[in-house]
């Protein structure tokens, strides 16, 4: 078939005529505008959204803002440090473990205020160690432990403790609990600290040397029986019956001489054999208030000042306890139920040696606070 192109040339002649016709048209023309527009108002918000408040298409810039005066902030006050919550271990305390090292109880529990107010409870105690009068003393040094013990509140439930002594530690001069045993100073230690196991070896009778050939009579010499090797704690309070016992010839002995025999040398071979064989334990020494009654011995060999005092007897003590490492609960030079004041013997004392029920709760509670005290790394 033949083409005829002169239609053809005419056809596209119509077509762009109706185009033209279109182009020009004021709704393209308006179209054209507004899109023109839109393009410009998407630039500025472009410009302004990155911070630029210059406006792209005509380039001019917004008038300068003047900066308005500003007041100085005010220095905001120090910073208090947030205080230590539980599950925070206290710096410098002593964490006590089995002999494998595993941590059976540390000081976790406390907060910075608490810790804080128990050291003011402590520098308020030690002022009042150099008051005269014993029974007042002893008094507001209850009043101090008590207020110790129940800041920390703490419990020791996987820890064994036992306490080694005389007729103090046994109780005699207590009340009796239901099954006929004396309550001393070890069941207020107790009730204060709640141990998960409590060992009382206590025996009235009892001291550190054999001067009577009954050995179940001497803590040196009936050591095994008497020190656990399982109890992660051991308290020992002995030495007044070594100092009361009457002889006609008593030996008190002399330290690092060499010699096994008196009061002296079977304290030291206690003491070092406690300290060789016992690595894992802690050891408190708690020294004898101090107590009226005196030695009456005829003879005591080994001493070359005289007649010995307690003291004399419980400073062997102190200088074997610091040697070892053990800990000392000190009662004597600190005048705690000073047996020479009459109102502690009349209000504390079933006699002049032995604890009422009030004393022993008031003994239990300072030795509870004391071993706290050690474990909480405030001394």
């Amino acid at each position: 078939m033949k083409v005829d192109f002169k239609y053809i040339a005419s056809f596209l002649v119509v077509v762009l005529l109706f185009l033209g016709v279109v182009v020009l048209s004021g709704d393209y023309i308006d179209y054209r505008r507004n899109y023109k527009d839109f393009q410009e108002y998407m630039a500025q918000k472009e410009q302004q959204d990155n911070g630029n408040s210059e406006t792209p298409e005509t380039g001019t810039i917004p008038p300068e803002t003047t900066p308005q005066e500003t007041t100085p902030a005010e220095t905001e006050p120090a910073v208090t440090p947030a205080p230590m919550v539980p599950g925070e271990v206290l710096a410098g305390s002593h964490a006590i473990t089995d002999v494998s090292g595993n941590v059976l109880w540390q000081a976790d529990s406390l907060t910075q205020e608490e810790v804080d107010a128990i050291r003011g409870y402590v520098a308020e105690r030690k002022e009042v160690y150099s008051w005269s009068n014993s029974y007042e003393k002893t008094l507001k040094i209850n009043e101090l432990d008590k207020l110790i013990l129940g800041a920390a509140d703490c419990s020791f439930p996987n820890i064994q403790i036992t306490f080694v002594g005389d007729s103090v530690t046994e109780g005699i001069g207590g009340n009796v609990d239901g099954a006929g045993r004396y309550i001393s100073y070890v069941n207020y230690v107790q009730d204060a600290l709640h141990f998960g196991t409590v060992l009382n070896n206590g025996k009235g009778g009892r001291m550190i040397a054999d001067y009577t050939g009954d050995s179940t009579y001497s803590i040196a010499m009936d050591k095994d029986q008497l020190f656990n090797i399982n109890s992660q704690i051991i308290v020992m309070y002995a030495g007044l019956n070594d100092y009361l016992t009457t002889l006609e010839k008593k030996d008190f002995g002399t330290l690092d001489s060499g010699s096994t025999s008196g009061y002296c040398g079977q304290l030291q071979i206690l003491m070092n054999y406690l300290g060789e064989y016992y690595p894992s334990t802690d050891f408190f020494v708690v020294t004898a208030y101090p107590t009226s009654a005196v030695d009456s011995s005829t003879e005591v060999v080994g001493f070359a000042g005289g007649t010995p005092t307690l003291n004399d007897y419980l400073e062997q003590q102190r200088i074997l306890a610091q040697r070892n490492g053990f800990h000392l609960i000190e009662l004597y030079n600190i005048g705690f139920m000073d047996g020479n004041d009459p109102q502690v013997v009349a209000n504390l004392m079933s006699d002049s040696l032995h604890p009422n029920d009030t004393g022993y709760q008031i003994l239990g509670d300072h030795i509870a606070a004391e071993i706290l005290l050690y474990y909480l790394g405030i001394e």
